[in-house]
């Protein structure tokens, strides 16, 4: 067969790209076509997605690869980050730039959300994790202080914003609606009670929900004279979703981390599960492809390094990831260890500093060396996702024999390796984009060169070679110990 090539638009919150998905019948290639730095613009004191750059990024993109694969472009798919949304007036018109999720607004938007929802009534309808930034609360704060919300007519997540201005066709697509803890995956529906008592105008949630591998609309006329007639798919919009669509598993329960700014823990379960035990363990039911849910935990990944890295480099030191493995390597184990996900680390100036800080507070020695910091912030990790998984196994009843780490992270071989030891199962580390790779999966399910995911996943496993990491019997004890510890002392478990 001749090739086809299907766009992988992938934005995350640091920096987006466009990626080609080369099919040649049996395998698909990736291309980086562009990339781009995606920051946040201050306007006034908040903090905004400048989302009519982000379009003219998408735009060029996709005009830079017509430019080299010309025909053989099928279509192009869009997923990011979840939570953050956009609202149009009457005319179809974006009233204010998005906001980014982690804006101060949501200061004290819980507490307000809580006195309408009761906590437990919200979880048992959504099965969301609570987190400050989920959409639930940027929306109170858009009623609570009078922002444009009084004015909208409709209501779209991010990639079904850029996705509407590319088509003019204004759909949610489930993945990204779910992050929004006010979708119930149970009725495949907006949480309408919800939307009402948290004082959101329920009319601009009316647009309509499209499915995974389902044809959003044709490129609108005035791109489709300069493109081409490229169609609009809807993939798992939240890069999570597309990241596990392609896990290249064939276990009996999919376990999976994606690796990134963000880790996310968890498995591929057919139902949700909202039980009252999952509330007091604050777990997330994502929607997944095809109907599937991902019972997962937000763990703080990959953001503790990038941080740190910044602050170094703007001190002149600039060292590699693989310079700090080998320094971490050298470091002794289990000196420091620390709750990822501590309050401290949300959004310091300085995070080696906070991590100093949080050592003191809680009277462990403060790490000094790059090597030092780097292995304390890997095996915190690897000890919060050991905690994670051991919940799930509790908490649903079934047992995880291996794990499959996706994204970024995945090429961490040092963290693997923990990961492995801490957990005590098998880590199968690949593909590393797998953000894009499941994008281009359920664009092929759209023009029916596959008929499901799995078909997809099969294509996938013959398109990469992941890296094995065996727990390793000699660090047993040690991780055993550095565990039981880490549940006592720093999660108080």
């Amino acid at each position: 067969m001749s090739k086809k090539v299907y766009l992988a638009v992938d934005l995350g919150a640091g920096s987006g790209r466009v990626m080609a998905g080369i099919y040649d019948g049996k395998t698909i290639q990736l291309e980086e076509v562009t990339r781009w730095a995606s920051e946040p613009v201050k306007v006034g004191d908040s903090y905004h997605w400048d989302v009519n750059q982000l379009y003219k990024y998408i735009v060029d993109g996709v005009k830079k690869a017509k430019g080299v694969y010309g025909d053989a472009i099928v279509s192009l798919g869009i997923d990011t980050w979840g939570v953050d949304y956009g609202l149009l007036d009457d005319k179809g018109e974006i009233l204010n730039l998005p906001y980014i999720y982690r804006d101060s607004r949501t200061d004290g938007m819980m507490d307000s959300v809580f006195k309408l929802v009761p906590k437990a009534d919200i979880y048992r309808e959504t099965g969301i994790q609570f987190m400050f930034f989920n959409t639930i609360f940027q929306i109170r704060a858009e009623v609570e202080k009078g922002g444009n919300i009084g004015k909208a007519k409709s209501f779209l997540m991010m990639p079904d914003l850029l996705a509407y201005m590319l088509t003019g066709v204004k759909v949610n697509e489930r993945t990204n609606a779910s992050t929004t803890q006010f979708y119930n995956p149970f009725k495949r529906d907006w949480a309408w009670d919800i939307i009402e008592k948290i004082g959101a105008p329920v009319e601009i949630f009316k647009n309509g929900f499209v499915e995974c591998g389902d044809v959003i609309g044709s490129l609108k006329d005035e791109l489709k004279a300069e493109l081409g007639d490229i169609k609009v798919v809807a993939v798992a919009s939240h890069d999570t979703g597309s990241a596990v669509a392609a896990t290249p598993t064939q276990a009996k329960v999919p376990a999976y981390i994606n690796s990134g700014t963000w880790s996310l823990p968890g498995i591929e379960t057919p139902t949700p599960v909202s039980d009252e035990a999952a509330f007091k363990e604050n777990f997330t039911n994502e929607v997944g492809v095809e109907n599937t849910i991902r019972f997962l935990k937000n763990v703080t990944g990959m953001w503790l390094v990038q941080k740190s890295k910044e602050v170094w480099k703007a001190k002149g030191i600039d060292k590699s990831y693989q310079e700090l493995e080998a320094a971490a390597l050298e470091a002794e184990p289990f000196r420091t260890v620390f709750n990822p996900d501590d309050p401290d680390f949300v959004m310091p100036a300085d995070m080696p500093a906070a991590i100093a800080e949080h050592s003191k507070k809680t009277g462990q020695p403060v790490p000094e060396t790059h090597g030092q910091i780097f292995r304390a912030i890997q095996e915190s990790i690897a000890l919060k996702y050991a905690f994670v998984f051991d919940t799930i196994e509790r908490l649903t009843g079934q047992k995880v024999n291996e794990i499959n780490i996706m994204g970024g992270g995945s090429k961490d071989a040092v963290l693997n390796q923990f990961t492995a030891d801490a957990t005590g199962r098998k880590v199968i580390a690949g593909p590393t984009e797998s953000t894009a790779l499941g994008n281009v999966i359920m664009q092929m399910k759209g023009s029916g060169d596959i008929k499901d995911v799995r078909e997809g996943r099969a294509i996938i496993a013959n398109s990469v070679t992941p890296k094995v990491f065996e727990p390793k019997p000699e660090n047993a004890q040690m991780w055993k110990d550095a565990f039981a510890k880490f549940k006592k002392d720093v999660l108080k478990a």
